[in-house]
């Protein structure tokens, strides 16, 4: 629902390119890019290491498994999913912090649709104790026609 309520926030303002991270913090699977992307019907890149915007257009350097990485030319409408960048990242010193925050205004934005997930929760119960397990023996056909049986049983296929 975050993707949704950020995509919803990003129209109003006329962005060309969107950053996102590509890892959550608990998963390593980040898709707020990817979803804000699909709601603002915007291509996306993950994996961007660095990008270098000019005129309508992107350069944008992607990285792949094992240290490959990949050189895009892109249009300006995009969403990046930004990886790590070739250079470590440089911090603003604490006196130029505070002195923006004191001047600076925040804009807050609503979120606006529906705030449920899209999902339904029909039933939660503690898994069913049975007690066993069975281990199956014989050839890789026998295995598999006992299998076959045993879920037909249990009317699953």
């Amino acid at each position: 629902m975050q993707a949704k309520w950020l995509a919803e926030a990003i129209k109003g303002m006329g962005a060309n390119m969107v950053f996102a991270g590509v890892q959550a913090s608990n998963d390593l699977d980040g898709q707020i890019g990817p979803m804000i992307a699909a709601y603002l019907d915007m291509p996306y890149i993950g994996g961007v290491s660095s990008v270098e915007a000019n005129g309508d257009s992107a350069t944008v350097n992607k990285e792949f498994a094992g240290g490959a990485g990949a050189k895009y030319s892109v249009s300006m409408l995009l969403v990046a999913g930004v990886q790590a960048a070739p250079k470590p990242p440089r911090y603003a010193p604490v006196s130029k912090v505070r002195q923006v925050a004191q001047s600076a205004t925040v804009e807050k934005v609503a979120p606006s649709g529906d705030a449920g997930s899209g999902l339904t929760f029909k039933k939660m119960a503690p898994p069913v104790v049975t007690g066993h397990a069975e281990m199956i023996e014989g050839s890789s056909k026998e295995v598999a026609k006992k299998i076959v049986e045993l879920l037909k049983s249990k009317g699953l296929a």
